[in-house]
């Protein structure tokens, strides 16, 4: 298993993608989905603090459920 980031948001940062993931109705597999295509991992311990702070910009500004990730 991967080694959890030591930066200091980093626990702030998951629970806030977390909600808003819940929010938006995605999935594990969404959210792996979208990593891959637009970070290349699979796994949001593997991003950096500005990655992961960007992630969730992206999904704070996302209005409606993911119904089909072929259009991001």
């Amino acid at each position: 298993m991967t080694e959890k980031p030591t930066y200091p948001n980093f626990d702030n940062l998951i629970n806030q993608t977390d909600t808003e993931m819940q929010r938006l109705g995605w999935t594990k597999s969404q959210g792996r989905e979208h990593l891959m295509k637009y970070y290349g991992v699979r796994s949001r311990l593997l991003l950096t603090e500005d990655e992961l702070d960007n992630f969730l910009l992206y999904l704070q500004l996302t209005d409606s459920p993911a119904q089909d990730q072929g259009g991001f």
